[in-house]
């Protein structure tokens, strides 16, 4: 009697969360493609949160999912992205600090491995997108300020008075930041 041949997962899986995970199953044991699948699926459902690309999402879930340190072709080889995604992405997660480079005995190879501390990752998404937001809502407000209607008195003020909320929001936001950073440094 014949073993029937395990059955394969497609490249891009959709895991019962719901997301899309571009794990590849070719040639792998299926336990393990199905962790790295629901670990990848978590990632890149995160991911749309903090406004990261999912093939970056996917990356790290794919380190995240690996006891031991991936190389380049490793990743390449778990994952149905262009080595042009894959190269790119390795190297924004080495400089976001969410990827350590490991090297190993006399493989001259660059490994890389997660980089667990929350807080670093935390920084660098404040630091990029938080602040850059900050940055381009001061221009935008301005802006709008700008283009208040001056029509009936009452609409009028109700939409002024709407504006001043807005820019204290920012203003509000804006100077919790720098403590924000600083609490994380301290951590």
């Amino acid at each position: 009697m014949a073993l029937a041949a395990e059955p394969k997962l497609r490249p891009r899986t959709k895991v019962p969360g719901g997301a899309w995970a571009p794990v590849r199953a070719e040639g792998r044991p299926s336990d393990v493609v199905a962790f790295e699948a629901e670990v990848v699926g978590f990632f890149v459902d995160s991911a749309h949160l903090l406004g990261v690309p999912k093939s970056l999402a996917a990356i790290y879930g794919m380190c995240f999912a690996s006891a031991e340190p991936l190389s380049f072709s490793e990743v390449q080889e778990r994952l149905d992205l262009s080595s042009g995604s894959i190269s790119q992405g390795l190297r924004i997660l080495r400089e976001v600090g969410a990827l350590k480079v490991v090297k190993t005995g006399l493989d001259s190879r660059e490994f890389v491995t997660p980089d667990l501390e929350l807080r670093k990752l935390i920084q660098h998404w404040l630091t990029e997108r938080l602040q850059r937001q900050l940055t381009a809502g001061e221009g935008r407000l301005q802006a709008i300020a700008k283009t208040l209607p001056g029509g009936r008195a009452p609409a009028a003020k109700v939409l002024r008075t709407r504006i001043k909320t807005l820019q204290s929001w920012h203003d509000k936001a804006s100077s919790v930041l720098p403590f924000v950073r600083t609490a994380l440094k301290l951590g």
